[in-house]
């Protein structure tokens, strides 16, 4: 089994234009296969090619602090110290910093301080339902733009969120819509006694301090929806570019996961371009001659109860053979599902990735200087 496969000619570039140069890799997979890992592991072979990089985990977890060796990843990049030709940078949404500098940048000062000590708002920039996506996405058109970084890779939460981040954009700016909450600020559109009455009971529900907050928010806010109509048009033109692709993340010992098959088809809809396969926790295949039951009891000062044990170890390395070979066809199958994609592979660490120095073992075995698989 080699290391690549089926790997496409690169498509013609777009016309260049600010950030159009900038690649981005967005890392997606199932919960439990060590995706933030991997997502490093990658970040870092970029810098180790002589590129400015920069990995964001969408994920609130501390995973790739842990896997980079630092103590604190935050919103803004962190420089990682390297012995490369390149750099890395880490960062870590932060989905109310992202909010409050996004208002800052947009609105005029005194709308943006309004707008901040408004309780709605509050409640919009840390437990709006897709909010929290939709930041990322946001944070990542900063990235891509801001001049810095040659690439961004994207380290996203389990597939089951994915397709969340890839509607954050379009469901956010509805939401922010004043249009469709029109009946807020002039209660008086709607039609028929029934319908009046009826938003008189949530109004005195709520209360009339909830709703004056609300109407508040969205008459501060309209300064800026037009903006963000127009920035979700551009994350939404960025994210299906030739410059953006996805890559899944599969772990060897389940790499035929439905939900994985279930991810490619949402990116064949989305006309989104998909990379290939990051096959994570590969176990090589044994390789002999291996010691027969008689060479095994010939072992000089055996320990008692050798002879007992032998039989046993003797079969150890007919069944490691016997699993990395299913192991082997598994990936096969995916693969050939996926209509031969390209693949790369990653060992199996038993002790896991706590650190720099470990990380550049897997970063060897990633784009874009990609290796046979052992075995």
């Amino acid at each position: 089994m080699t290391g690549v496969r089926g790997a496409r000619a690169g498509q013609q570039a777009e016309p260049e234009r600010r950030g159009a140069a900038v690649e981005i890799h967005v890392c997606c997979g199932v919960g439990g296969t060590g995706k933030t890992t991997t997502s490093a592991a990658f970040a870092l072979a970029q810098a180790r090619a002589g590129r400015r990089v920069a990995v964001i985990t969408i994920d609130p977890a501390r995973r790739l602090a842990d896997a980079l060796g630092i103590d604190v990843l935050d919103n803004e990049p962190r420089r990682i110290e390297l012995d490369a030709p390149g750099s890395l940078s880490a960062l870590m949404l932060d989905r109310k910093g992202t909010w409050d500098a996004l208002v800052r940048a947009r609105a005029s000062p005194n709308t943006a301080e309004r707008l901040l000590a408004n309780p709605y708002y509050q409640a919009v920039s840390t437990r709006l339902s897709g909010s929290h996506e939709y930041m990322a996405v946001e944070r990542l058109y900063d990235l891509v733009y801001d001049g810095d970084f040659d690439v961004v890779v994207v380290d996203t939460p389990p597939t089951q969120h994915v397709v969340d981040f890839f509607q954050a954009p379009d469901r956010v700016r509805r939401i922010l819509d004043r249009s469709l909450l029109s009946g807020l600020f002039d209660p008086q559109r709607f039609v028929g006694p029934a319908a009046r009455g009826a938003f008189a009971l949530i109004e005195r529900l709520a209360g009339q301090g909830v709703m004056g907050d609300i109407r508040t928010f969205f008459t501060l806010f309209s300064e800026i929806s037009h903006t963000f109509r127009e920035r979700s048009a551009d994350v939404a033109e960025l994210l299906r570019s030739d410059q953006t692709r996805y890559w899944l993340v599969a772990n060897a010992k389940a790499p035929e996961r439905n939900d994985l098959l279930g991810f490619l088809g949402e990116l064949e809809e989305r006309k989104m371009r998909f990379a290939g396969f990051l096959v994570n926790r590969v176990v090589p295949t044994p390789q002999g001659p291996f010691p027969d039951e008689a060479a095994l009891l010939g072992v000089a000062d055996a320990p008692e109860g050798w002879a007992a044990v032998v039989p046993r170890l003797a079969q150890l390395p007919t069944e490691a053979i016997a699993r990395a070979h299913d192991q082997d066809a598994r990936i096969d199958r995916l693969i050939a599902k996926a209509g031969g994609a390209a693949a790369w592979f990653l060992p199996d660490l038993p002790d896991g990735v706590r650190s720099l120095d470990g990380l550049q073992g897997l970063a060897e075995r990633l784009p874009p200087a990609p290796p046979a698989r052992e075995g």
